[in-house]
């Protein structure tokens, strides 16, 4: 169905957006803009068939189904949040639907917990916390608190969050290595990271692994068991990148074995977890609900980001008389 030109282009929130952005593409002359309040399923695939742009977050799922319902009108999926994991591109590909990603504008708040995370997690926070703090007073002369100076911190994946994770932990005087096949040599150098070409080389080698890579067919259970047992004992894991990159049971078996130190959850392989889910529980781990990329900051910028991205898809749209 070929849009009338007359006719406003629909910009469709399948979730509440960050406060002012739909104000903001709504007085975009042309465009009109439907806000819901949180939709998954065939309630989605609604939205779709009278959308010509499609906006969902991380957790709605872009599925063939929700393209499909959309065909003939729907141009554009827009992701307003972290990863494009929770769309079928080749559904979009074969339904001439784009798919668009903005930057979230998190990548510093993503960093910054990863680097708390790493600091608790050497020093043993969860255990003070879980003891009661000040109650439980220790001998402080048998502590086993380390410093995460000069340690070895290995990032799967070193773009946004990753350089900006390698730069804030080169300040704590420890020693960055990464592993990222997409990006040029020059590259480490330039975001403060030594290369190392294969993850199972760079494995042994770490005091801490921290995960920032996109979820894809390749990533996908990328940390596994095996891979786990090549960090040295002794190591810590963090993982602020999504649920489904790590073998999370192969985690708890390995902290349970005493061979990890510690994990900091961040995402998880369903979320939220399931009731009476042990992991999160587990004295090993420091577990957060997904928020590493929420911030009082991170969400202004997103809003920003958001704003200017739609507008360039209502102004590309009217161009093409649509």
């Amino acid at each position: 169905m070929v849009q009338n030109p007359r006719s406003p282009l629909v910009f469709s929130f399948a979730a509440p957006p960050d406060p002012g952005v739909a104000e903001a593409i709504a007085s975009v002359p042309g465009v009109e803009v439907v806000v819901h309040p949180g939709l998954r399923g065939p309630e989605l695939a609604d939205a779709a068939r009278g959308a010509d742009v499609l906006i969902v977050r991380s957790w709605q799922r872009a599925t063939r189904e929700v393209l499909a319902a959309g065909a003939g009108r729907l141009a554009a999926v827009v992701q307003a949040s972290a990863g494009l994991d929770n769309i079928d591109h080749d559904a979009a590909a074969e339904l001439g639907v784009r798919v668009v990603g903005v930057d979230p504008g998190n990548a510093t708040s993503v960093a910054e917990l990863t680097l708390l995370s790493l600091l608790a997690l050497f020093r043993n926070v969860r255990g003070y916390w879980a003891g009661g703090g000040v109650a439980a007073w220790p001998d402080r002369e048998t502590l086993r608190d380390r410093e995460i100076r000069r340690k070895t911190l290995g990032l799967v994946g070193l773009g946004r969050v990753g350089s900006r994770v390698a730069r804030r932990a080169a300040a704590f005087e420890m020693r960055v290595l990464a592993y990222d096949p997409y990006l040029a040599d020059a590259d480490f150098a330039a975001r403060g990271a030594e290369r190392i070409r294969s993850l199972d080389e760079m494995l042994p080698l770490l005091d801490a692994l921290s995960l920032h890579c996109p979820l894809t067919d390749e990533t996908r259970g990328m940390i596994d068991a095996r891979r786990l047992d090549l960090l040295p004992r002794g190591a810590v894991v963090v993982n602020t990148a999504r649920g489904a990159v790590l073998d999370l049971p192969a985690v708890v078996r390995a902290l349970d074995a005493g061979r990890l130190h510690g994990a900091a959850i961040d995402v998880w392989p369903e979320e939220p977890p399931p009731a009476g889910a042990a992991a999160p529980r587990h004295p090993k781990i420091l577990p957060t609900p997904h928020l590493a990329g929420h911030t009082a900051e991170s969400h202004r910028e997103r809003a920003e980001n958001m704003i200017a991205a739609l507008g360039r898809l209502a102004a590309e749209r009217r161009g093409t008389g649509r």
